[in-house]
């Protein structure tokens, strides 16, 4: 699973091995600068829509990479319906982040 990698400047999505083939990507990193909103959802692959490139994707099981729509370029990795962190991004490449993570409210509290 992928973590996030929180510092006093930076955080990073820290992918394994696999995620990154996943993916089609490396890690991404963000200033915190950036920032604009961290959230709690309770279902992070339902934050995800429009089409997936690159990435892998197979619904309620993963969806690793990028997904691009009208309005939001996002970079998830999500694994299962779980819990997610949202991260609403300013001047970035992206638009958000979306994680799957152990503690997303102690990691959002963090980002806020």
């Amino acid at each position: 699973m992928a973590s996030l990698l929180i510092n006093d400047d930076m955080v990073t999505v820290e992918l394994s091995t696999v995620e990154k083939l996943e993916a089609v990507h490396g890690n991404v990193t963000v200033p915190r600068s950036a920032i604009v909103n961290a959230m709690v959802v309770p279902d992070g692959m339902a934050e995800l829509h429009g089409l997936r490139m690159p990435g892998t994707g197979l619904p309620g099981v993963i969806m690793v990479g990028t997904w691009r729509d009208n309005e939001t370029l996002t970079f998830a990795v999500c694994h299962g319906r779980g819990p997610a962190v949202v991260i609403e991004l300013a001047d970035q490449v992206y638009d958000r982040l979306v994680v799957t993570v152990d503690d997303p409210d102690q990691i959002a509290a963090s980002l806020t």
